[in-house]
C-alpha cells in the first residue's frame, strides 16, 4: 500500500537539495546513512579520535533492540528476542541496554560559517551528544524532537557525531525499542533566519467561501549589526499556484529576533477534512536588500474545529464521529525505528480499514505519522504521556517529569502544530495520580502550557479512574477521553454537562454497545479500540485478556499484543470487517467467519485464544476466515456473518441454509450452526429483496503456489525508501491457505540496489530472527520489508517457499529526482 505523503517526502527533499546550491538558502541536510553503531558500553567512545572502524554501519532511523544478537538465549541464538530480558512481557522479551553511535561529517569552509543546526526527532532514551568531542547535549525522553546549535562548534572538514543512549530496563509497559528510532538532520542557515520552532499556522475562518489564514514567525538576527529584512509569505495550492501573498518589512537587531504575525485571506479555498484532505504550502521568504537568504516551507490545511455537549465535534461546520484506534509506534519486523514509509503505511492500513482518525498512545506521534495522516484525512489525537509525578515502571519518565515536561510540552506542541490532521493534545494517559490534588494540578499546569502554544485545539486525556475521581480531573480538560468507562457517560454528563466527551481506549469485543453511546448521546463524539494494529510488548494481552495479575500474561515465547484488528503484518482479521459493518463505512458491507472447534488443539490458533480466563477484556472473538476444518466433518460449527443489509442468507455447496435478518437488534451479525462439509461456504446480503453483496469461504486444498505481490516496484535510491512484499501460501484453486498444519518455511533473500530490513508473520510466539530473512508462514503468509539502497538499479527478491515453486520479485530503485 503506498500514499502519495511519501511523494510529497521526495519532492521536498529534492527541493531542498536544489535549494543547497545556493549558499544562501536554507539546507536541510538528511543524516540517515553512514551511521556506526557499538552495542553495549564502550570506554573513550566520545572522543572525536576514537578508532571507530569495526563498528557496524546502520541506517537511521534504527533500532538496536531488534537487532539480531548472538548471545541471547531460545531456540534461535542469533534473534534477540530474550526469557530473561528484564522488562519481560512488556518490552515483548526484547532488551533495553545501552548503544553508542557515530558518524563523520564532513562540511566544506562555507557550510561551517553558517547556523548549524542538528536535529533530532526522537532517541530513545536518555541520550548524551557530543560533538568533536565536547558533550553539547543531554535529553531525556525518548519520544520528543530537539536540536542541538552547532554554530562555532563544527569546523571545515571532519566532524564527530556521537550520540549515547541509555535504555535502561524496565522503562515502559510496551516495547519502546532503543536508538535513534527517528530521523536525524542537519539544518544549515543563514544568519538571519526563520527561527524554525516559531512557524504557526492557523485558519481561524474556513467556509465555502471564504478562508483566513494567520501565521506567526520569528526571524532571527545572529549576524553583528542590524538588518532591515523583508519577510515575504506565500500560500501555493498543489496544483504551484499562488492564490495569496503578503509581506512585510522589519529592521532586527543585531544578535536579537523580531517577532511578527500576517493574515492572508482566500476566495473559495479547499478545506481540509478527513474526506477530502486538501493541502497547501506556506512558503516564506527572508529578503535582504532583495536578495533570499531563507526560504521556508510548511504544509498545512485550511479547517476549523468546535465542539459542544449538544452539537457534537464539527469540523468546518459539519459534525464527525470519531471512528478511532490507538496504535503504538513500533513497526513490528523492523522494531520501533520509525522509517517514514512504515510509518505512513500503518495510517494508509487503518484508513483503508475505515478509521478516521488514530490515537498515538501513549506517546508524541511521529512527523512521518502527521505527514500521512495530513495527506489521507485521518485525524490524530496526539498525545504526551503515560506517567507524571508517579511512574508505572521503575525506569520511565517519571523519574525527570518534574523538572523535564515543560520541554516536553513544547516539543509536542510545536512538533504537530501546523499539521492539520492532528485534532487534540493529549496530555497523559490512566495516570496514577488522577483525580488527586496533585493529579489536578499537574493536569492544570500542563493544559495551560498546551493553550499558550496553540489555543486552536481542545486539550484532552485519557482517563481510567472512577467517579469522584475522573470527574475531578475532568475539570481542568476540554474534551475527556475515558479508557474502557463507557457505562460513566449518562452519569459524568449530568455531572459535567457542558464537557463533551469520548472512549479513549475501548474493547474490541464490545465494539456495539461502545459505538451506540456514541450514536445515541451527542456528547459522546467517538470511540478509540485497543488496538487498531497489532503491536510489540505487552505480550499476549489479546490471548489471556486481563487477569488483575500481569505477571501471568504472555509468557515466553509471547512477544505480540495480539490484540489488535489489523495484525502485525498488515492483514485485517475478522474484528476488522465487524468494525465496518457497525461503522456502516461500505467497504466490506457482508462478511462471514468461522468458530474455531473446541477440542482442536491441532488447528490453527487454538492455544493463541483464551479458553477459560477470569475476564476477556482484550480477546478478539476466536472466529477465523476459513472453511478448511480437517477431521471435523459432519460436526456443527458456527458461523458468524457480519452485515449492513437488512437480510442475510448463507449457502453450503449451494443449498440454502436459511434467511435471517439483520440489525441493530442482532447488532449486525446472523448466526449458523453448519454441518461441516469440505467446500463452498457463501454469505449472500439482501437489500429490498435483491442481492446486494457477498462473501465466500471455500476449503482449500493443499498449498501448490508461494505467491508474492508487492505493494510497488519502483524506489527511490535514497537507502530509506521501503516496499513491503508479501507472500501467500494457495492452493492450486487460488485458495488461500490458513489452517496452521499446511504452513511452510519461507526464506527471503535480496539481491541488486537494495537491502532485507526485515521479515516477520504475525505469530506472536515465533521468536525467529526478524534479520535472517527465514521466517515460516502464520495462516498461510509472511511480509518481507526490503530497503532501497543509495545507488540506482534493479532489485530482485528471490523467495523459496518450503516444497513448492521458487518465485522471483523484481523492483526498481531510481536515482532522487533533482532540479
Amino acid at each position: 500500500m503506498r500514499t502519495t505523503a511519501a511523494k510529497q517526502r521526495r519532492l521536498a527533499a529534492a527541493l531542498l537539495m536544489a535549494m543547497s546550491a545556493s549558499p544562501a538558502w536554507a539546507e536541510v541536510r538528511n543524516l540517515s546513512q553512514d551511521w556506526l553503531f557499538h552495542a553495549g558500553e564502550v570506554t573513550g567512545a566520545e572522543r572525536s579520535t576514537f578508532e571507530d572502524q569495526t563498528w557496524q554501519r546502520v541506517t537511521v532511523p534504527h533500532d538496536f533492540s531488534i537487532m539480531d544478537r548472538a548471545d541471547r538465549s531460545g531456540p534461535d541464538r542469533s534473534a534477540p528476542f530474550d526469557s530473561d530480558a528484564i522488562s519481560g512481557q512488556d518490552s515483548g522479551y526484547l532488551p533495553g541496554g545501552t548503544g553508542w553511535y557515530r558518524r563523520h561529517l564532513t562540511l566544506t569552509p562555507t557550510e561551517a560559517s553558517r547556523i548549524v543546526r542538528l536535529n533530532f526527532e526522537a532517541v530513545y532514551m536518555d541520550a548524551d551528544l557530543w560533538v568533536n568531542g565536547e558533550h553539547l547535549k543531554k535529553h531525556r525522553y525518548g519520544y520528543t524532537a530537539f536540536s542541538v546549535d552547532l554554530t562555532g562548534k563544527v569546523r571545515a572538514g571532519s566532524n564527530t557525531i556521537v550520540v549515547r543512549v541509555d535504555h535502561a530496563d524496565p522503562s515502559s509497559r510496551w516495547y519502546a525499542g532503543s536508538g535513534l528510532i527517528r530521523p536525524v538532520a542537519l539544518e544549515l542557515l543563514d544568519p538571519v533566519h526563520i527561527e524554525p520552532e516559531s512557524v504557526f499556522v492557523s485558519t481561524p475562518v474556513a467556509t465555502e467561501n471564504r478562508g483566513v489564514v494567520s501565521v506567526s514567525a520569528a526571524i532571527a538576527n545572529r549576524s553583528n549589526k542590524a538588518q532591515s529584512a523583508e519577510w515575504v509569505t506565500r500560500i501555493v495550492a498543489a496544483s504551484g499556484e499562488t492564490v495569496a501573498e503578503a509581506r512585510q518589512t522589519q529592521t532586527v537587531p543585531a544578535e536579537a529576533r523580531a517577532e511578527g504575525s500576517q493574515e492572508l485571506i482566500l476566495t473559495q479555498p479547499r478545506l481540509w477534512s478527513p474526506d477530502s484532505p486538501n493541502l497547501y504550502t506556506l512558503v516564506q521568504e527572508i529578503r535582504i536588500d532583495g536578495a533570499t537568504v531563507d526560504e521556508r516551507r510548511t504544509r498545512f490545511g485550511i479547517r476549523t474545529i468546535s465542539l459542544d455537549a449538544a452539537n457534537g465535534l464539527r469540523i468546518n461546520g459539519q459534525r464527525v464521529l470519531l471512528r478511532g484506534g490507538n496504535i503504538h509506534h513500533d513497526n513490528y519486523m523492523i522494531g520501533a525505528a520509525g522509517a517514514a514509509d512504515a510509518d505512513a503505511r500503518k495510517v494508509a492500513l487503518m484508513k483503508a480499514a475505515g478509521y478516521n482518525a488514530l490515537r498515538s498512545a501513549h506517546n508524541p506521534a511521529s512527523q512521518a505519522t502527521l505527514d500521512a495522516a495530513d495527506e489521507l484525512g485521518m485525524l490524530v489525537i496526539d498525545e504526551a504521556f503515560d506517567s507524571w509525578n508517579k511512574s508505572k515502571k521503575p525506569q520511565d519518565y517519571s523519574r525527570f517529569f518534574a523538572e523535564d515536561w515543560p520541554r516536553a510540552i513544547d516539543s509536542l506542541v510545536v512538533s504537530g502544530r501546523n499539521h492539520p490532521s492532528v485534532l487534540f493534545w493529549s496530555i497523559g494517559n490512566e495516570i496514577p495520580e488522577d483525580g488527586t490534588p496533585e493529579g489536578v494540578e499537574t493536569g492544570r499546569k500542563l493544559a495551560e502550557r498546551v493553550r499558550e502554544l496553540d489555543p486552536t485545539r481542545p486539550v484532552t486525556q485519557g482517563i481510567n479512574a472512577d467517579p469522584p475521581k475522573s470527574t475531578n480531573q475532568a475539570v481542568v480538560l476540554d474534551v475527556v477521553g475515558y479508557n474502557y468507562h463507557a457505562h460513566l457517560f449518562a452519569k459524568e454528563h449530568e455531572r459535567l454537562p457542558k464537557l463533551t466527551m469520548y472512549t479513549s481506549e475501548s474493547t474490541s469485543k464490545d465494539l456495539f454497545s461502545y459505538w451506540r453511546a456514541v450514536e445515541s448521546m451527542p456528547w459522546v463524539i467517538g470511540d478509540f479500540v485497543w488496538t487498531a494494529v497489532d503491536y510489540l510488548g505487552e505480550s499476549g494481552i489479546g490471548w489471556m485478556g486481563y487477569s488483575q495479575d500481569w505477571q501471568k500474561l504472555g509468557p515466553y515465547p509471547w512477544h505480540l499484543a495480539y490484540c489488535g484488528e489489523i495484525d502485525a503484518t498488515g492483514r485485517m482479521r475478522p474484528a476488522a470487517y465487524y468494525r465496518q459493518v457497525v461503522w456502516k463505512t461500505g467497504a466490506s458491507p457482508i462478511s462471514a467467519f468461522v468458530r474455531q472447534p473446541k477440542g482442536t488443539e491441532d488447528l490453527p490458533d487454538r492455544h493463541l485464544y483464551p479458553i477459560t480466563p477470569p475476564h476477556l477484556d482484550w480477546s478478539l472473538d476466536d472466529v477465523h476466515p476459513s472453511w478448511t476444518w480437517p477431521g471435523q466433518e459432519g460436526q456443527r460449527q458456527e458461523v458468524v456473518i457480519y452485515s449492513e443489509f437488512p437480510e442475510a442468507e448463507l449457502f453450503l455447496n449451494g443449498k440454502s441454509l436459511g434467511r435471517k435478518p439483520i440489525g441493530e437488534d442482532s447488532e449486525y451479525k446472523a448466526v449458523y450452526q453448519v454441518p461441516y462439509a469440505p467446500g463452498r461456504l457463501l454469505a449472500v446480503g439482501y437489500r429490498d429483496g435483491r442481492e446486494a453483496g457477498r462473501w465466500e469461504l471455500r476449503t482449500a486444498g493443499q498449498p501448490t503456489a508461494a505467491v508474492a505481490t508487492a505493494d510497488r516496484s519502483q524506489l527511490t535510491a535514497n537507502g530509506e525508501d521501503l516496499v513491503y512484499v508479501a507472500v501467500e501460501l494457495h492452493d492450486a484453486d487460488g485458495t488461500p491457505i490458513y489452517a496452521g498444519d499446511d504452513d511452510r518455511q519461507i526464506r527471503v533473500r535480496v539481491r541488486g540496489a537494495g537491502t532485507l530490513a526485515g521479515i516477520g508473520n504475525g505469530n506472536p510466539i515465533d521468536v525467529s530472527s526478524f534479520q535472517s530473512g527465514q521466517r515460516k508462514t502464520f495462516h498461510g503468509r509472511v511480509v518481507a520489508v526490503v530497503r532501497a539502497g543509495t545507488q540506482a538499479g534493479p532489485i530482485v527478491v528471490d523467495i523459496e517457499a518450503e516444497g513448492l515453486p521458487s518465485r522471483q520479485v523484481r523492483l526498481n530503485a531510481v536515482a532522487p529526482q533533482s532540479f
